[in-house]
């Protein structure tokens, strides 16, 4: 792939974005610069890329067509209900531009569609995220092999919201790793103790990704404001029904609730519906995870307990089973961790979606234009957000919340917490 187009997404993309948003110039701008100055670098024959380019390709297609939509929805010169019309009046070599994004897509191998998704913006956009812990290695690459983030405003809030993202979403793929095992074979109680360990000792590190995120330097923090109003904006609709990357399409977020385990009413309804916005390998992995046997159900079994015994259980007989069953002490521990990430996760949206509307609501200020700031993009409100959180908390050990975290951590011996730094890592 031309060098060219990725620093014209670099440079030129969020200048005229900036253009159109800030300085009034008419949305007819951006198709225009992309007639002359970009889609005719492209190959007239799709082809000739390899997958790495392909991927590269679509990463970039998708970026410049939402940035359309958003602008010509904005400017009322197509519906928000259905913007297909803006994309025939764009052509890369005489070929409609979905369609030529289509067999670019066909070429990356990874069964992506003809728009730009949750993979492409916020996986293989970004540069590659290491995860390093006790000695192995996890890896979440991207596709460009340079430490650039393509962004449609070139904020540096933007960028950060990105690398937050992967970051967060790399380290739970490698504690994902770590427990699924767990669900198809019975490990010696000493493995199965350290994995689970390593694995709350990484969602610790989400955690605290989350965090960080809210404390960066004022000229990189994100805003409610920016993240509705402005880049909210860019991850948009193309057609009625499609699922744009803006939405809650974190495979291993929803790997993990499957792995752990989930009770609450239509769950997998809610999953499922999620499907059109997952590449196929997501969808594969989703599925072969719905009929999982949660892993703390496995755990208590294999140790000859019920939810039941828990539940009538003493403060001191909690203790001794504690105690007497390290297993289902580190399995308690990595529920305890995963009720953080969710509850993170929930003071996220709340932070950057739905407070900021319930502010505007009864100051009766309107919605969003393209996307509306009232649900997530794939229709998630949040009553459904709270409850699902409310599951994650209400698992079957939730009885050990008796007991003080410090010593059931010392009955594990759980490892230390590791500065951040040297478990996640940017890389080429």
């Amino acid at each position: 792939m031309s060098d060219r187009l990725n620093c014209w997404t670099l440079q030129e993309l969020p200048r005229l974005n900036r253009a159109i948003l800030s300085h009034g110039a008419p949305c007819e701008t951006l198709p225009d610069a992309l007639r002359t100055q970009v889609l005719p670098h492209l190959a007239a024959d799709p082809a000739a890329y390899t997958r790495q380019e392909a991927r590269q390709v679509t990463v970039l297609l998708g970026m410049w067509g939402s940035a359309c939509v958003r602008h010509y929805v904005e400017q009322r010169r197509v519906p928000v209900s259905d913007t297909r019309e803006l994309f025939t009046r764009l052509d890369v070599h005489g070929v409609p531009f979905r369609t030529y994004l289509a067999r670019v897509a066909a070429l990356t191998e990874a069964g992506h569609p003809d728009r730009d998704t949750y993979v492409s913006y916020f996986h293989w956009n970004p540069p590659t995220v290491h995860v390093d812990w006790a000695g192995q290695r996890w890896s979440a690459p991207g596709v460009f092999g340079d430490s650039e983030v393509r962004t449609h405003t070139g904020d540096p809030r933007e960028r950060e919201l990105l690398l937050f993202v992967k970051r967060a979403e790399a380290v739970e793929l490698a504690a994902n790793d770590l427990i699924e095992p767990l669900l198809h074979e019975p490990f010696p109680a000493e493995e199965s103790i350290d994995r689970m360990t390593a694995a709350a000792g990484l969602l610790d590190a989400v955690h605290r990704i989350f965090a960080e995120f809210t404390r960066v330097s004022q000229e990189r923090r994100m805003s409610a404001e920016f993240f509705t109003d402005t880049w909210r904006q860019f991850t948009n609709h193309w057609e009625a029904g499609d699922y744009p990357p803006s939405g809650a399409a974190d495979v291993e977020f929803i790997a993990r609730d499957l792995i752990l385990g989930l009770d609450v009413p239509d769950y997998l309804s809610y999953v499922r519906r999620l499907f059109p916005a997952l590449l196929p390998d997501g969808q594969a992995r989703l599925s072969r995870l719905m009929g999982a046997t949660p892993l703390p159900q496995l755990v208590l079994e294999r140790n000859g307990l019920s939810p039941e015994a828990l539940r009538n259980a003493s403060r001191e007989e909690l203790a001794a089973i504690a105690a007497t069953h390290p297993t289902v002490t580190a399995c308690y521990l990595l529920l305890s961790q995963n009720v953080r990430v969710a509850t993170a996760h929930l003071n996220f949206a709340r932070r950057f979606v739905f407070d900021l509307r319930r502010s505007r609501d009864s100051d009766g200020l309107p919605d969003t234009t393209v996307m509306s700031s009232r649900i997530g993009s794939t229709g998630i409100r949040e009553s459904f957000m709270e409850e699902l959180k409310n599951g994650r908390r209400h698992h079957p050990l939730t009885a050990f919340e008796q007991l003080r975290r410090p010593a059931l951590t010392a009955l594990i011996a759980a490892p230390p917490r590791l500065p951040l730094e040297e478990i996640v890592s940017l890389g080429a």
